[in-house]
């Protein structure tokens, strides 16, 4: 039995702040682990367990000690998960920079404590659903941000200056690097006609030349980026 109960993972919540205290030593533990709760700062301690869950209403504060604790060797080899009010959940691309193997917010914590430290009992991390979609996200946008852009496409309906469709049918043109000739081959124009709506074109939008109408249109968002 005694062997048995040393080959449990030893588990502990530390949550030095006393308006929160209270509420987290009502957490429950799995009947997997040896747990404790601990509402004191005592770091040689502390660093006897295997997983530490560290409460902080402060992220900064959590980011801080965080980074002092790292130099500490007998904090090496130790998971440590995040847990912070739901409201400063928005910090949590900061804190997942720092050397930690979880960030779960405290209300998902009050509410799934018990697999929370099975989870990460049995997996490299621990994270908190919105900030997992939100990461996805991201990784998705960047994804795409490192792909080259094949198309500039005009939406009309963000076109805030008044033009005609013939001077949108121009502009969408003029954003896929056409000539004149090609344009006016395109459309079924003729080259003075082109020339003609291309020159309303540079004077409805207030620049220069054709290359300032398609520089305003990117930097005033009519366009969408389209990727290969």
């Amino acid at each position: 039995m005694e062997t048995a109960k040393a080959d449990l993972k030893k588990i502990a919540l530390i949550c030095t702040e006393k308006e929160y205290a209270a509420d987290l030593r009502k957490i429950q533990a799995p009947s997997s682990v040896l747990y404790e709760f601990l509402d004191e700062a005592d770091d040689e301690y502390a660093a006897t367990f295997d997983t530490l869950f560290l409460f902080s209403s402060d992220p900064d504060t959590l980011i801080k000690e965080q980074r002092a604790r790292v130099k500490k060797v007998e904090w090496e080899g130790k998971q440590i998960v995040f847990i912070v009010p739901d409201d400063c959940m928005h910090k949590a691309k900061d804190m997942l920079r720092e050397e930690m193997q979880g960030l779960i917010s405290l209300e998902k914590f009050r509410e799934h404590s018990e697999q929370a430290m099975e989870i990460i009992c049995d997996h490299p991390f621990l994270l908190n659903p919105e900030v997992n979609y939100e990461l996805a996200e991201e990784v998705k946008q960047r994804k795409e941000r490192q792909q080259p852009i094949s198309r500039f496409k005009l939406i009309p309906e963000r076109v805030d200056v008044d033009l005609r469709k013939s001077e949108l049918n121009i502009l969408q043109l003029l954003l896929d690097g056409k000539s004149t000739p090609e344009m006016a081959e395109e459309l079924y124009y003729s080259v003075k006609t082109v020339k003609r709506y291309v020159s309303n074109l540079i004077r409805g939008v207030g620049v220069s030349d054709r290359t300032g109408v398609v520089v305003h249109a990117i930097r005033n968002e009519w366009v969408d980026c389209e990727r290969e």
